[in-house]
C-alpha cells in the first residue's frame, strides 16, 4: 500500500515505522537521496504495481518496489545499531557524489552485509565524534525528528577571546533569515586560556551546521568540533575511526536524559 504518510503497523507489541521512499532507495541502491528524488520524479519507481512520482511516498514492510524493472522487496530485518567515532574528512552519507570518503568506508563489509545500514542524521565533513548508523527506520525517525527532543552534546575548541558579554550572546542565540532561531540548549565553559577556549554545547534540535554558524557569526574560529553524546549515550574511549555494535537497549539511551542531569 502506498501512502503519503508513513504507515504505522503494530507487530509483536512494537510500532513499526515506514521508510521514506528516497531514503529506502538510497539505502538499498547506493544512490544519494537527491539522486533518488530525481529517479522518483522520472517515474522509474513502481510500488505494488503502481507508478509513483510523489516524493512524500513511504515504503512499508511487505511492499514490492521496482527500480527500472528490478524488484527490491522491503522485508523486515533484524535491527542493527552501530556507534561510530567519526573522524574529520568523512561525509555522512551512504555514497559520495563527488568522490569524498564516506562514513560507510569505516565499517567492515561483513558488518554491512545484507543489512541496508545508513547514518542516523548528520555530522558535517570537518566535525568528528559520535555518529549512529542503523537499518531501523523507526529508531532513525525518533532520533532525528525535533518533536522527540533528543539532546546532542558537543565539545568545541575555539580560537578567540571569550568575554562574559560574548558568552551571554552565544547563549541567547541568533536569528537568521535562512535558518530561523539558532539557540543552544546549554553552553558551558570547560577551559579558558588566552586566545583560546573550550565550550561544552548541547542542542535539542540540531539545524544544519548550527554550532558552526552560531560561533562564526561572532567571528570565532572553530579549531575542533566533536560530538561526545546523544541523550544518555556517550562516545567514551572509543578510538577515532573505530565503531562498536550496540544492542537495542544501549542504543535507546539516546532517548534518555543526559546522565549528568
Amino acid at each position: 500500500m502506498i501512502e503519503k504518510k508513513p504507515k504505522t503497523v503494530k507487530k509483536s507489541g512494537l510500532m513499526q515505522q515506514g521508510l521514506r521512499l528516497n531514503k529506502f532507495l538510497a539505502a538499498r541502491t547506493g544512490v544519494s537521496r537527491r539522486e533518488a528524488d530525481g529517479i522518483i520524479k522520472e517515474g522509474r519507481i513502481i510500488i505494488n504495481g503502481k507508478s509513483v512520482k510523489n516524493l512524500a511516498t513511504f515504503v512499508n514492510t511487505g511492499d514490492e518496489v521496482s527500480f527500472d524493472g528490478k524488484k527490491i522487496v522491503y522485508k523486515a530485518e533484524p535491527p542493527v545499531y552501530i556507534m561510530l567515532n567519526k573522524p574529520q574528512g568523512y561525509i555522512t552519507a551512504v555514497k559520495s557524489e563527488s568522490g569524498f570518503k564516506t562514513v560507510m568506508e569505516l565499517i567492515k563489509k561483513e558488518t554491512l552485509s545484507h543489512k541496508h545500514i545508513f547514518p542516523v542524521g548528520r555530522l558535517d565533513f570537518m566535525s568528528e565524534g559520535l555518529l549512529l548508523l542503523t537499518n531501523d527506520g523507526d529508531f532513525t525517525y525518533k532520533a532525528t525528528h525535533p518533536k522527540f527532543n533528543v539532546v546532542k552534546s558537543y565539545i568545541v575548541e575555539v580560537k578567540g577571546e571569550l568575554t562574559d558579554e560574548l558568552l551571554k550572546k552565544i547563549k541567547k542565540g541568533i536569528n537568521l533569515e535562512e535558518t530561523g532561531l539558532m539557540k543552544p540548549q546549554d553552553v558551558r565553559v570547560v577551559n579558558k586560556k588566552s586566545g583560546k577556549f573550550i565550550l561544552s554545547i548541547s542542542l535539542n534540535h540540531g539545524k544544519n551546521r548550527e554550532i558552526r554558524r552560531l560561533l562564526e557569526f561572532f567571528n570565532l574560529k572553530i579549531m575542533m568540533l566533536k560530538r561526545v553524546g546523544i541523550g544518555g549515550l556517550y562516545i567514551g574511549d572509543l578510538p577515532s575511526g573505530q565503531y562498536r555494535i550496540l544492542n537495542k537497549k544501549v542504543a535507546e539511551l539516546i532517548f534518555k536524559k543526559k546522565i549528568n542531569e
